[in-house]
């Protein structure tokens, strides 16, 4: 795999190491790609972890690494490690195995990599700008270029994307808002990141597109329209991602028992593979109090799957465990824990209770930031105070911590 380079500020990747044994399709060599020079990865080390171990985590850690260079950080992508160390246009990237330590592949990138997913699975995407200057009669030229590597990283998507707006791309679909000419209505442009097959449409109510927008959830896209006036609730519209099929419109999203026609429908934004819609009713400053129910939907239909629990005040945040089975949220009042396959309430946080700010669920562990605390994920009990520094989940069976530059993984306790 040979990427192309942009004159002015360097712009592709180049994958350094075969992964999995195979040999990348540009022949680049392999001499070098590790640290210290070596042709294979180094054999992982787990050196004592330093502090307390955290909660949701047993033993000693399985490996660990040290970081090198300012600003070197280390992120969770599906079950592997990437170790990233910064660089004046981009980075160096290690991808390691979370259960061994062993090294699957280095890649060099332009750009700030950022873990997020592409088309359902875990990703790494770099953006990096490419500029042509002009050629003494055409303006300089602008573009985007994006690439993504799976969890063992495998470059998986190449896209040039012209423009100087950075573009905007979730689970590996570009989403453009495209403003109308004239008194024609205007667009919002769905296409995939990384391919060729052609891009489809959603035509907005008027020609800026203002109050309308998109995202990708549960595999599908899900078009959000507001409402006629400023007492009409918006609507939602669930699209198949790669052909612009409709799947369910707003007459076949189902709202939850006792929902009115007002009920204000928000995809919430979670990684548990499924489509949770919080459905607002009230307003501030009417006698109805501000309230939201969650449920859980089909998404290739709209019926409803399950009914969670009914909330005060409006969303705020949603984080699943890593299973997808429990649901953690916050709204401007509270937070709560529930079953995303009952819609059971498992715990909800008392009007006098410092607010927990969910940040990270390993294992059975809820952790939370300001105040930085653990908590048990189902019953809501303090099993450790004052967390210094938090572990983030690698797959559903590692999680990593960084203290002082120094990455450790350890195994989590799952029950």
């Amino acid at each position: 795999m040979v990427m192309k380079r942009g004159s002015l500020l360097t712009v592709g990747v180049v994958l350094s190491v075969a992964v999995a044994g195979c040999s990348d399709s540009g022949g680049g060599s392999p001499k070098g790609a590790w640290p210290g020079g070596s042709s294979t990865a180094p054999t992982p080390t787990a050196a004592a972890f330093p502090r307390d171990l955290p909660a949701g985590v047993r033993g000693d850690p399985v490996w660990s690494a040290q970081l090198s260079g300012t600003g070197a950080v280390a992120r969770p992508v599906g079950s592997s490690v990437a170790l990233i160390t910064p660089h004046d246009d981009g980075g160096t990237v290690e991808f390691r195995d979370a259960a061994t330590g062993a090294g699957h592949a280095t890649v060099e990138v332009t750009g700030e990599p950022v873990a997020t997913t592409w088309h359902g699975r875990p990703a790494l995407v770099a953006k990096s700008v490419k500029k042509t200057p002009s050629d003494g009669i055409s303006p300089e030229k602008t573009a985007w270029l994006i690439d993504a590597f799976d969890e063992q990283g495998r470059h998986i998507a190449h896209k040039e994307v012209p423009g100087r707006d950075e573009p905007r791309i979730v689970d590996g679909r570009q989403i453009v808002q495209e403003k109308g000419k004239g008194n024609s209505p205007g667009a919002l442009v769905i296409s995939d990141a990384g391919g060729d097959a052609p891009a489809w449409r959603i035509p907005c109510k008027d020609y800026t597109c203002a109050d309308e927008g998109a995202t990708v959830a549960a595999g599908i896209v899900v078009h959000r329209r507001g409402g006629a006036t400023s007492t009409d609730p918006d609507t939602l519209t669930g699209f198949d991602a790669g052909t612009g099929t409709v799947l369910w419109g707003p007459q076949n999203l189902a709202r939850p028992a006792g929902a009115t026609a007002a009920a204000d429908p928000e995809v919430v934004e979670q990684d548990s593979g499924k489509l949770v819609v919080a459905w607002h009713e009230g307003d501030w400053g009417t006698p109805q109090p501000h309230t939201v129910t969650y449920t859980v939907n089909d998404p290739a239909t709209g019926r409803l799957l399950t009914t969670g629990p009914k909330l005060a005040s409006s969303h705020k945040s949603g984080l699943a465990s890593t299973d997808g089975t429990v649901l953690v949220v916050a709204t401007v009042a509270t937070t709560a824990a529930w079953e995303t396959g009952t819609g059971k309430l498992l715990w909800q946080q008392a009007e006098d209770e410092k607010r927990l700010a969910p940040a990270a669920v390993v294992g059975t562990v809820l952790y939370s930031e300001n105040p930085s605390v653990a908590v048990d994920l189902r019953t809501k009990a303090v099993l450790q105070g004052a967390v210094a520094d938090m572990p983030r989940p690698v797959g559903p069976a590692h999680a990593l911590v960084v203290v002082s530059g120094n990455v450790y993984v350890f195994a989590v306790k799952q029950s």
